[in-house]
């Protein structure tokens, strides 16, 4: 019996091919299994959102082209109110995507005895004119989101003192934000 001795080049061949092989095989298992839960968990975000508040408010939540921020107090005699408008800087409308995708701010509506007077409201202005208004009563512990014509669509706790932080950093100079955020830490 004869022993066949394969040219070098097989060998070079069939070295290249198991390493190829060998850098298929470990790319395959090195791919991050956590990807599918990432996708289940902004899935489960959206979906508590958008199940709140409807498609078509979402969207202009989510995807709003410009949002300006309205900030209104009475001043001490009761007579006249301030205020103050402020457009929302690019890098905060992250910021206050992530606030408002937070399930736990669409979970319960508790009645709560006292008149709504909404101090800080967000305007979100997205394409082909469709626009929707978020206000915030930082004393009740409420907002709730408007239409164009500001119809009240739904009504929410604020679960957290996120927007009220938020309100804090557009407007530093509010007295009013700064002993709420200074009360509740006690």
């Amino acid at each position: 019996m004869k022993i066949k001795i394969l040219p070098f080049s097989c060998y070079a061949k069939l070295v290249v091919t198991f390493i190829a092989a060998s850098f298929i095989v470990t790319s395959c298992s090195a791919s991050p299994t956590n990807r599918i839960e990432d996708n289940r968990v902004t899935i489960q975000k959206d979906s508590v959102m958008r199940k709140a508040v409807g498609d078509s408010i979402y969207t202009i939540l989510t995807n709003a082209k410009s949002v300006s921020a309205t900030l209104k107090l009475k001043a001490k005699d009761n007579k006249t109110d301030s205020v103050v408008n402020m457009k929302v800087a690019k890098n905060d409308k992250y910021v206050l995507n992530f606030i408002l995708s937070a399930p736990s701010y669409y979970e319960s509506n508790d009645t709560v005895f006292g008149k709504y007077v909404p101090n800080f409201t967000l305007n979100f202005k997205a394409s082909k004119g469709r626009s929707c208004t978020a206000n915030f009563d930082f004393g009740l512990r409420k907002w709730n989101i408007c239409d164009a014509n500001g119809n009240e669509i739904v009504k929410f706790d604020l679960p957290t003192n996120d927007v009220l932080r938020f309100a804090n950093q557009l407007f530093p100079d509010c007295e009013y934000f700064n002993v709420l955020l200074n009360s509740q830490q006690k």
